[in-house]
């Protein structure tokens, strides 16, 4: 209905809508007024009616506008529809011109509008399905899973959805209100974001980052646009994508891109049957294929023929989602060269936790393998013949130990090799010919031995043999003999030849033998029973030496307790005048009075001392006993006065850093004058290291001690070095005197031996005398000492101070 008023009831109509808009409030009603433009202005509205007209706080919009927000393709006919459907009740105003004021009524439903109108609008939802679809409309609003707002043409806030106060953190009264440059990190881009709305642009996804309630930065897709009324921007509809997960886990691809990328290990992307999927540089510079050219083609191509095998178990664990972890194998590189690389390997999981890929690092560890290759090699070989070491020797043997235990068949055989003499290369020649040599015997032992054998060097001159698959000991006795054959053309060494043989001991395997030390300890046997049988001999292993090594181990574990438990004793074997037959002094001679086995002679203990290092102090307890028994004689009997004693000095004992020490001590000790005292060493132990043996002596006759050389002529050619020592005098070995009435040289040899000595200044004394005869031969000859069984045998200390008490009787006695 169309009224026409007055300008007092102008004025009531006003306060009419005015109180009308206040009662309406919140109820779904919005009041209106349209002027002749048919511009809009809304007086009050409740929510619905607000959302129903597509208005706000100072909103102006044509009718037209209004039917384009509603229906963009036609717009009009969307208006008339509503308001001939009566969906808008309408109560428009004509006001006339000032005179007079017309009246009239329009009714409802006239199609052609008034030049000013002014109204109620009230949207009348009747039906109970549209109002479903209503609810439904805004339910989908409020719960978008974007956000959503509006805000007015400078940027308050007028209104948004849960999910745009979710993404930023705000209650719904923090938010509407406040302008939307207050939630940009950058306020300039918000109002840029206006802007392009004023001039009618619509926003496409375009990146926004926005301030979070807590501080932190949100990333959005914005999209939105304006209500333009008359070219003026009127209200701005926005729609916020939250992409803030989505650009980290972009920044982070991006960053794991680049890591990969700059990357110093290789980093490989497969499917799970193998096919490669990505390849970074470095990649490319380890296996020497680009990208181009691999992508797409199975791993196997980077594997060798002998490592195919390892790649359908590795991906079957993969598709099983097991990692692998350093994994260290071969690849080969596309020029053919294998490369060493360790290689981690991870499947690649779907949100389910399902296997979708693989990615591997590796990375090249050839020059670790190459390190440790040598480091293991330095630990199993010897660093001087290159030879394996007893590490490697043991491990082997080992193995062929467990070989015969499953196999009782299969047979092999340790040898043991202790070169004779050897020690007098490296005193005559220096320690440096004698690693050369050592060297060069290493070279002919590996071309004795079949592939499979091995030949080991255990330390010193000694060397070992495993030879393997024998059909049994002439296998063995013949390995042996070719090893003999080899070493039987000289070396040449510093421009000189040099002879090398070598003592072997053969041990055939068998399987009572419970460790690796059993075998080689029959093996050293066999070889320490061959160096007794002379030079260049091979001695194959059997139980007696077994036994009699268990003897001499029992010995020697009671010669290391005899000194403590004071079964060592002296006897004394008297030094004669030929002629006379008056005691010139005695020599003192070592007995052990075992507990159990009597009396041992030094010849079954002295060579066991010597070899573990206990005729050390052994020694000096002999040389202090010697000592004190000769002070005591020539304390106690006066014509004793000038009686000297002999005592035997050990190569050990020559070779000791300390001994003119200990001889220096057991003169003062005992008080005995140094010139009383006369120490005898073998012509073998003088012979065998010649320029140290003169050092030591030298030092020793600076005690003034006197020096003799002992068992002179037993064959080692001293006649020569003889001037070179300083030696008081010599010892003819008891061989040479026994045999002088058997055999004419014999006996022309001593009488040259005397006569070399008398004109080098050097007395004699002959040892072994037991006849008149030999007596009376050495006298002719002009030698003047001698002892042996004609004049008295060793005695014991109270016998030798009853011979010197009474010189006479005894003169005639030993006569």
């Amino acid at each position: 209905m169309t009224a026409t008023l007055s300008s007092g009831l102008e004025q009531r109509w006003q306060e009419v809508l005015r109180r009308a808009a206040i009662a309406l409030e919140g109820r779904g009603v919005g009041v209106w007024e349209a002027d002749a433009r048919d511009r809009l202005h809304l007086l009050a509205a409740s929510s619905a009616a607000d959302v129903a007209a597509g208005a706000a706080a100072e909103l102006e919009a044509t009718l037209r506008d209004l039917g384009e927000l509603q229906s963009p393709r036609k717009p009009r006919r969307w208006v008339v529809s509503r308001v001939r459907q009566q969906r808008w009740c309408i109560a428009p105003v004509r006001r006339e011109p000032p005179q007079p004021p017309p009246t009239g009524i329009e009714r409802r439903g006239r199609e052609r509008m008034m030049l000013e109108l002014a109204g109620v609008c009230i949207g009348l939802i009747d039906d109970p399905e549209r109002r479903v679809q209503e609810l439904e409309r805004a339910d989908c609003f409020e719960n978008a899973p974007v956000g959503l707002r509006w805000t007015a043409a400078d940027g308050t806030i007028l209104g948004a959805n849960q999910t745009e106060l979710d993404t930023l953190g705000y209650q719904r009264d923090e938010y509407v209100g406040r302008n939307i440059a207050q939630f940009y990190v950058d306020p300039q881009a918000a109002a840029d974001a206006l802007q392009r709305l004023r001039t009618g642009e619509t926003l496409r996804n375009v990146e926004t980052r926005m301030r979070h309630r807590d501080g932190s930065m949100r990333h959005g897709l914005i999209s939105a646009s304006g209500l333009l009324a008359g070219g003026q921007l009127i209200r701005a509809r926005w729609a916020t994508q939250d992409v803030t997960e989505r650009q980290l886990a972009e920044q982070a691809l991006t960053l794991f891109k680049a890591l990969v990328e700059s990357a110093d290990d290789a980093v490989i992307g497969k499917t799970l049957d193998g096919t490669i999927t990505s390849w970074n540089p470095a990649a490319a510079r380890l296996y020497g294929y680009s990208a181009e050219e691999v992508i797409g083609k199975p791993i196997a191509l980077l594997a060798p023929p002998d490592r195919v095998d390892e790649l359908p178990g590795m991906l079957e664990r993969l598709r099983r989602g097991e990692r692998i972890e350093r994994y260290e194998t071969t690849r080969v590189r596309k020029d053919g060269t294998r490369v060493e690389v360790s290689l981690s390997v991870s499947p690649i999981l779907d949100p389910q936790g399902r296997p979708i890929g693989t990615t591997s690092i590796a990375y090249d560890v050839t020059a670790r393998k190459q390190a440790e290759q040598q480091l293991v090699h330095g630990a199993l070989h010897d660093a001087l013949t290159d030879l394996p070491n007893r590490t490697y020797f043991v491990e082997r043997v080992s193995q062929a130990l467990a070989r015969v235990r499953r196999d009782p068949a299969y047979r092999f055989a340790v040898l043991f090799l202790d070169f004779d003499d050897f020690k007098a290369v490296n005193d005559s020649l220096g320690h440096a010919a004698g690693d050369h040599l050592l060297g060069e015997i290493a070279g002919r032992l590996r071309t004795c031995v079949r592939p499979g054998d091995v030949v080991a060097r255990l330390g010193g001159d000694e060397f070992t043999l495993l030879l393997e698959e024998i059909t049994g000991l002439p296998d063995a006795e013949h390995a042996a003999r070719r090893i003999q054959d080899s070493l039987a053309t000289p070396f040449s060494l510093e421009g000189c030849e040099i002879l090398a043989s070598a003592s072997i001991g053969v041990a055939l395997s068998d399987p009572d033998h419970g460790q690796v030390q059993d075998l080689l300890r029959d093996a050293d046997l066999a070889m320490y029973h061959a160096k007794q049988q002379g030079r260049a001999r091979f001695q194959v292993f059997d139980v007696a030496m077994r036994d009699s090594a268990e003897a001499r181990s029992g010995m020697e574990a009671d010669l290391r307790n005899a000194l403590e438990r004071d079964e060592f004793r002296l006897v004394f074997q008297p030094i004669v005048e030929l002629e006379s037959g008056r005691v010139h002094g005695f020599e003192a001679l070592l007995r052990w009075h075992h507990p159990k086995r009597g009396v041992i002679l030094p010849l079954d203990f002295v060579p066991l001392a010597e070899q573990t290092g206990l005729i050390i102090p052994i020694g000096r307890w002999v040389l202090q006993e010697a000592c004190r028994h000769a002070r005591g004689w020539q304390e106690t009997f006066p014509a004793a006065a000038g009686l000297r004693i002999s005592v035997n000095l050990s190569a050990e004992q020559l070779g000791h850093p300390r001994i003119v020490e200990e001889v220096r001590t057991a003169l003062q000790t005992a008080g005995l004058a140094p010139p009383c005292l006369s120490l005898e060493i073998s012509e073998r132990v003088l012979m065998e290291s010649v320029e140290s043996s003169t050092t030591a002596l030298g030092q020793l006759r600076g005690l003034n001690v006197e020096l003799h050389m002992d068992d002179f002529g037993t064959g080692y050619s001293s006649l020569s070095a003889l001037p070179r020592f300083p030696l008081q005098g010599i010892k003819v070995d008891r061989s040479l005197v026994h045999r002088m009435g058997a055999r004419r040289t014999d006996l022309e040899i001593v009488r040259s031996i005397v006569d070399l000595a008398g004109n080098l200044g050097l007395g004699v004394i002959a040892e072994g005398v037991e006849t008149v005869t030999q007596r009376a031969r050495l006298i002719a000859f002009g030698c003047r000492l001698g002892q042996g069984q004609l004049f008295a045998k060793p005695l014991e200390p109270a016998a030798a101070g009853a011979l010197l008490a009474e010189p006479e009787e005894s003169d005639r006695r030993i006569a």
